[in-house]
C-alpha cells in the first residue's frame, strides 16, 4: 500500500462536503502538454462541486449493496486524520457484497467499543457506497471508518471515513455527493489525471468547474469534474437548467471525454434490454426505431439480414430522456428482410 493518501479536504479542513450487451431486437419487412497560465477567463464558477446540489443522489436511491457479514478482529493498518498518520489497530472486520459482484473489506476503529456498534456503523456506510456506480467501486478494496470530525479521503484503494465528519455531510444531504468525489479519487485519477485525453480537455476547456480543481489540477480536477457531470448527464432532472448550462459551458471538453469513457454505470443504469416500440415513420425508405430507455445510457442500433453478421447504424446514442429514438434510412432492394436490434453499449 502507499504511504499516502489524498487529502480532499483543504478549507479550513471542513470541506462539507463484462460485460455482454442487452439487446431489444426488431424485424422490419421491406420492400497533451499541459499549460497553466493566467487568462482572462471568468473564475471557476464553484468553490468545490459536492456543494452544488444536494439531491444528485438522494438516500432513496437503489443501491448495489447485498449483504455484510462479520470477519472477526484483525489487525490492519489505518489511516487516521487525527493522528495525521497511519496507525495499527485491530480493527473489527467485516466483508461488504454487492450485487455486481464487488466486495469490500470494512475496517472499523476499535474504538466503537463492540462488534454489534461497529457493525452498525459498517452496515450504514456500505449501504452508501453500493449507490456509487460500478465504475466508481472498481477499486475499492477497503473502507477506514474512525471517529471525529475530520475530512473523508480516497485513494490507496480505499475510502476514508470520520464519522463525526458524516454527520455534518448528513446533515447537509451531501453524503452521497462527497463519496462519488472521494470514490472518483480512488477508482479513476490513476487512470485518468494524467491521460493524454484528460489534459488536452483541460487545456481545450480553458478553465476549472472550481477553486479546488484550479488550485490542484493534477490531484483535484477529476474528482471535482465527476460529479457535475454525473448530474447533468444521469440526472438532469435534479438540477436546475442554470446549473446545467454552467456546467456545460465550464467544461464542455471534459464532459466529452468522460462521454468517450464505457463507465460501467450499475447501479444507475441497469443491464437490461430497452422497449422497443411498434414502428412509426415506416415507408419502403425510413424506418423511426423508437424505445424506452435510462437518461445517460449510451445505446447502438445494429442491423443484420440473417441474424448473425451484425453491423452497427449510426453511432453512439446517449440518451437525454427516458424515450430516445433514431431514423434509419432502408434499402429496398437489397434484402427481403433486416433484422434491427437496440442494445446498451
Amino acid at each position: 500500500m502507499k504511504k499516502e493518501i489524498t487529502n480532499t479536504i483543504t478549507k479550513s479542513n471542513n470541506y462539507k462536503a463484462s460485460s455482454s450487451d442487452v439487446w431489444g431486437n426488431l424485424a422490419i419487412s421491406l420492400s497533451f502538454f499541459l499549460i497553466f497560465c493566467i487568462s482572462t477567463r471568468a473564475d471557476p464558477p464553484f468553490w468545490g462541486t459536492i456543494f452544488i446540489e444536494s439531491d444528485i443522489i438522494k438516500p432513496s436511491d437503489p443501491s448495489s449493496f447485498s449483504s455484510l457479514s462479520v470477519a472477526g478482529q484483525g489487525y490492519r493498518k489505518m489511516y487516521d486524520r487525527r493522528e495525521n498518520g497511519w496507525v495499527r489497530l485491530n480493527a473489527y472486520l467485516f466483508n461488504a457484497a454487492y450485487d455486481d459482484g464487488l466486495k469490500i473489506e470494512v475496517q472499523v476503529n476499535p474504538e466503537f467499543g463492540s462488534v454489534d456498534r461497529a457493525k452498525k456503523e459498517a452496515e450504514k456506510y456500505s449501504k452508501v457506497i453500493g449507490q456509487l456506480t460500478t465504475a466508481l467501486r472498481k477499486d475499492v478494496e477497503t473502507v477506514w471508518i474512525h471517529k471525529g470530525v475530520n475530512p473523508f479521503g480516497g485513494g490507496n484503494n480505499n475510502l476514508l471515513i470520520h464519522t463525526g465528519q458524516a454527520a455534518e455531510y448528513i446533515k447537509n444531504g451531501i453524503l452521497e455527493e462527497t463519496f462519488v468525489h472521494e470514490a472518483a479519487h480512488t477508482s479513476l485519477d490513476a487512470r485518468h489525471a494524467n491521460s493524454a485525453g484528460w489534459l488536452a480537455a483541460q487545456k481545450a476547456d480553458g478553465g476549472f468547474i472550481s477553486n479546488y480543481a484550479h488550485d490542484y489540477p493534477q490531484r483535484e480536477d477529476v474528482a471535482e469534474s465527476f460529479l457535475p457531470y454525473f448530474a447533468v448527464r444521469y440526472r438532469p432532472d435534479r438540477v436546475t437548467s442554470a446549473l446545467k448550462n454552467i456546467i456545460k459551458k465550464t467544461i464542455p471538453h471534459r464532459i466529452k471525454y468522460f462521454d468517450g469513457i464505457a463507465f460501467d454505470m450499475y447501479p444507475v443504469i441497469k443491464r437490461v434490454a430497452p422497449l422497443i416500440h411498434p414502428l412509426s415513420d415506416l415507408n419502403s425508405q425510413r424506418a423511426e426505431i423508437i424505445w424506452n430507455s435510462q437518461v445517460g445510457a449510451k445505446y447502438i442500433i445494429e442491423s443484420s439480414s440473417d441474424l448473425s453478421l451484425w453491423k452497427v447504424v449510426g453511432g453512439v446514442l446517449i440518451a437525454e430522456f427516458e424515450l430516445s429514438s433514431r431514423g434509419i434510412n432502408l434499402n429496398p432492394n437489397t434484402h427481403t428482410y433486416e433484422f434491427f436490434r437496440v442494445g446498451l453499449k
